[in-house]
């Protein structure tokens, strides 16, 4: 079973953001919010990451 979660390390590499940036982003609102799972363990909902990649694609796309 995959999760619905995406951890903050996979975040940085799927989107090639650095953990800093993913943060800040997130807590400003232009990145889905993070999610404090145990301890000091972070987390994103896989789907918004997701929906935020696409996002960023279709307007790319649309502005060229």
């Amino acid at each position: 079973m995959n999760s619905p979660f995406i951890s903050l390390k996979e975040t940085t590499a799927f989107t090639g953001l650095p953990r800093s940036t993913l943060i800040k982003h997130s807590k400003t609102g232009q990145f889905p919010p993070l999610i404090r799972l145990l301890g000091n363990r972070i987390a994103f909902v896989r789907a918004d990451v997701q929906a935020w990649i696409d996002k960023r694609v279709n307007s790319t796309q649309e502005a060229a």
